[in-house]
Order: C-alpha cells, then structure tokens, then sequence
C-alpha cells in the first residue's frame, strides 16, 4: 500500500534533506547530480548523469538505493543495487532515519562507493 499523505510528506522531508546534504557542488551538477523518486511505499535515491547521445540537457537516472516501507511490520528494508541491476536487501530497519544513518556512514561502500 502507498504512502498516505502525512507518510508521504515526512519521507519527502527526511530523504529530500540528506540527498541534499550528498549532492555534488553546484558547478558539476550538469555532469553529475543526485535525486529521488517516491514509488508507492518505496523511496528510491538515483544518481543522475547526461544521456551520452541525447538532447541537451536530457539527464539518465541510475537508481542506487531503494528503501520500501512495510507497513504490516512497521519497519523499512534498505536495499542496494548489485552490478548485475537487481536489488539486494541489506538490512531491515525501525525508522526511516536509520535507514539514512546507514547510507550516510556507508562503511562498505555499497551505495555510492
């Protein structure tokens, strides 16, 4: 089940402030940035660069991160995308703040290596 609206604005707060704070210097952002997208209960955090062949300006979004919401357990499962493009869960947590925790200290290098 989607985010409801109250769950929707307080992940666009929590998520929208830390990809913020990992976002590169304004002078590269044409060359390399970083977004997110809400999907339903998951939150999806990309890394955005210029469509090699594509109009100017025209930006390719590589997801990295994803963290969905399982409402039945109440909890949040972070998950990072393996070479081969799928997903792979890496834990599972209480708060979508430890989520962030997690990829803020990124010891292993799993989310933006």
């Amino acid at each position: 089940m989607a985010f409801n609206d109250i769950e929707r604005q307080r992940a666009k707060k929590e998520i929208g402030a830390f990809v913020e704070s990992i976002r590169p210097p304004a002078s590269i952002r044409s060359e390399l940035d970083i977004s997110y997208s809400i999907w339903g209960q998951s939150i999806e955090i990309e890394e955005c660069r210029p469509v090699l062949y594509g109009e100017s300006g025209e930006m390719f979004k590589l997801a990295v991160v994803k963290i969905t919401f399982i409402r039945e357990q109440k909890s949040w499962q972070l998950y990072w995308m393996r070479s081969n493009l799928k997903w792979e869960m890496l834990t599972q947590v209480n708060t979508l703040k430890e989520a962030i925790d997690i990829m803020r200290d990124d010891e292993s290098g799993f989310f933006f290596g």
